[in-house]
């Protein structure tokens, strides 16, 4: 991914750009660290550039909608602050956007999201499962954003981006029995940030935490965040997730953990549904095997059990 930095400092002209870095890790797209100066006050900035790219929309993300989110979840201190969006939305939006649009090379425009680096640490296995459930039971304390998640959507924009090589009879009556097949609803939508692994929570040095990567935020079933939490941190051993479960009920005040436990359950076909598409997303996008030989044990894994049903 290229990175002009005279199209950002024409966007910024209050700020000198000082540096930039690539940041590893980051599956969906590639960002950049940067540090900025204001030219009147001195004063030395540290932000990340999340831009929008061939990545953001093969993976159907919108930039516009997590700067929504980073904003509404500013008085919660859970996210990192929205410094500025570059997009058409906000363009429509601001007049002075506009203008600053107007002002960039037309063969380089800017599109993207500039968010506040957060100082500290990435959590590792010593944030307890405890406090990744209590973390997570906040976040679906948030209010719900107005746009949500709807899984069968979703993997049909996946759909779009594999390579038609991918599109084995296998994976295609895969496909087709899921899309034909509407998920239970099982709880009412609340905030839901669908990537909490650890890899996204920062430790601060304050002794806080803040979670960061926000693009895949929406409104949800709660329910489905919990699985794809459990997923993302690895919590599939049988005793470990049941704790899990017991720990999130525990954080909402949830009585009927039972009823979470199967809702859980029957998530755990979605969850790796649209895993598998998105590794498959991800080979065709990047040409890296890795991404396909992940998605294969998963259509294996799906296409194995005997009569699958998405809801059970």
């Amino acid at each position: 991914m290229s990175f002009d930095p005279e199209v950002l400092g024409a966007a910024l002209p209050d700020y000198t750009l000082l540096s930039a870095r690539p940041l590893s890790g980051g599956l969906s797209n590639r960002c950049w660290q940067l540090t900025m100066r204001h030219r009147c006050t001195g004063m030395s900035i540290e932000a990340v550039w999340r831009p929008e790219s061939a990545a953001s929309r093969a993976f159907g993300l919108s930039r516009e909608h997590e700067h929504r989110i980073l904003s509404q979840l500013a008085p919660s201190g859970l996210a990192p602050a929205s410094l500025r969006c570059f997009s058409p939305a906000s363009a429509q939006q601001a007049p002075e956007r506009k203008a600053f649009q107007q002002s960039l090379r037309q063969n380089a425009p800017l599109s993207g999201l500039l968010v506040a680096w957060v100082p500290g640490r990435e959590a590792d296995a010593t944030f307890s499962d405890t406090a990744l459930m209590q973390l997570l039971a906040r976040i679906h304390h948030q209010p719900a954003p107005q746009w949500r998640l709807d899984v069968r959507a979703k993997a049909e924009h996946y759909w779009q981006y594999i390579h038609p090589q991918d599109k084995s009879p296998a994976l295609q009556q895969l496909y087709h029995r899921f899309q034909a097949t509407a998920p239970q609803a099982w709880f009412s939508d609340t905030c839901c940030h669908h990537d909490l692994g650890r890899y996204n929570i920062i430790l601060r040095p304050d002794g806080g935490e803040t979670v960061i990567d926000w693009e895949y935020a929406s409104a949800g079933d709660p329910s489905l965040d919990l699985a794809l939490t459990l997923n993302a941190n690895g919590i599939d051993d049988t005793r470990q997730r049941a704790g899990a479960i017991r720990g999130y009920c525990r954080a909402r005040g949830e009585q009927n953990v039972a009823r979470w436990q199967q809702a859980v359950s029957a998530w755990q076909p979605w969850c790796d549904y649209l895993a598998m598409l998105w590794f498959y997303v991800g080979a065709n996008l990047w040409q890296t095997p890795s991404y396909r030989t992940t998605a294969e044990p998963l259509l294996a894994k799906l296409s194995t059990k005997k009569q699958p049903d998405p809801q059970n």
